[in-house]
């Protein structure tokens, strides 16, 4: 099949191959994008498959039990790819030998092996591939990543992020040996890189589980990484928090040369180290040499945004900002952070990156 020529006067046409759990509710998300429009589901479970077509009023004819009928029987331009992480290579291949671009849903795939695979089936095929790394594409990161780039608080040295929650997950995270740095981590991960700009060159992590959590792993870790700048990032989080929580994004403190960045609570407060600095930021209200930041309008935030993206990238033919290659290095973070914990040794993220083990992200 060949995929549909692409114009800006209407939403391309996406098939989305998952509706389990956080699969569910990603439907109503296509159907609230410009960008997208629907053209199948699909899903081996039958039963599934009815009960989204009438909960999100689907015909019956854009539903399909198998990818491979669903290309037969529809055009489309890209695959939403929401089925476990261990059969996410196995759909992205076959949508890119049908030349179908592919959004995943974290973590790209089961072993870091099949995320570098898909990456280079895309390449081969000319496809797209993005992973919906969501927590990029917020009001406040944004504004964020807009100070830094203003360079306001100068170079960047020390950053200390804080996560704390208390979620009552049960299912497959509450059996994951590390559920803190792989299923959440990889978000705050790859906030460092998208959002402050830095990249890692190794990491030291310990993590552990006190004696009250529900989870069977470690739901509580510490992370040190040293970046390529020489600046370090201190990350503590935790899924078994007993006291104050944060937001899912975190509490972070960034500090420059210049300055600090609060990021908290979804508010974003600059404190320039020299006082005469501190009155002359624009869009930014001062008390007591503090600088509450505006946050930047943006016209779409999480999902959506991530829809917003991966459209704008295939028509403007370049790669999407949290693309599967870019994708490799968040990812390299997770599984050198699990690999000290294991061995209590720095982990050189190079290591990981040039490792042909099959680590698992699951």
């Amino acid at each position: 099949m060949k995929a549909r020529r692409k114009t800006m006067t209407k939403p391309l046409r996406i098939i989305q191959v998952g509706l389990g759990g956080w699969g569910w509710s990603w439907t109503q998300v296509v159907l609230d994008s410009p960008y997208w429009e629907l053209a199948a589901i699909v899903d081996l479970n039958k039963d599934l498959l009815n009960k989204a077509c009438q909960h999100y009023q689907i015909k019956s004819n854009m539903a399909f039990q198998s990818l491979t009928e669903a290309v037969q029987r529809v055009e489309a331009d890209a695959v939403l790819v929401l089925v476990p992480p261990d059969y996410h290579a196995d759909v992205a291949l076959e949508a890119f030998k049908n030349k179908l671009h592919c959004i995943v849903e974290k973590p790209l795939a089961g072993t870091f092996a099949d995320c570098r695979k898909i990456v280079e089936a895309a390449g081969e095929n000319g496809c797209k591939i993005m992973v919906s790394q969501n927590y990029r594409f917020k009001r406040a990161p944004q504004t964020v990543k807009k100070v830094i780039k203003q360079n306001i608080i100068g170079e960047l040295g020390s950053i200390y992020i804080n996560f704390q929650k208390s979620p009552q997950f049960a299912g497959f995270r509450a059996e994951m040996e590390e559920p803190l740095i792989i299923d959440m981590a990889i978000h705050h991960f790859d906030q460092i890189r998208g959002i402050l700009g830095l990249e890692p060159v190794s990491i030291k992590a310990h993590s552990w589980n006190p004696k009250w959590s529900w989870f069977k792993g470690n739901a509580v870790a510490s992370v040190l990484f040293e970046m390529s700048n020489g600046a370090v990032v201190s990350y503590t989080g935790s899924w078994v928090s007993r006291g104050w929580e944060t937001t899912w994004d975190g509490d972070w403190r960034i500090q420059g040369e210049e300055g600090e960045i609060l990021w908290a609570n979804n508010q974003v407060i600059v404190k320039p180290h020299d006082i005469f600095k501190s009155v002359f930021m624009q869009g930014a209200r001062e008390t007591n040499g503090e600088l509450l930041v505006d946050l930047v309008e943006l016209p779409a935030e999480e999902r959506w945004a991530s829809l917003q993206e991966f459209a704008e990238s295939i028509l403007e033919n370049r790669e999407p900002e949290t693309s599967g290659r870019d994708n490799l290095l968040s990812l390299a973070m997770v599984l050198g952070a699990v690999q000290s914990v294991k061995t209590g040794n720095k982990v050189l993220i190079e290591e990981i990156l040039n490792s042909s083990k099959a680590e698992s992200l699951t």
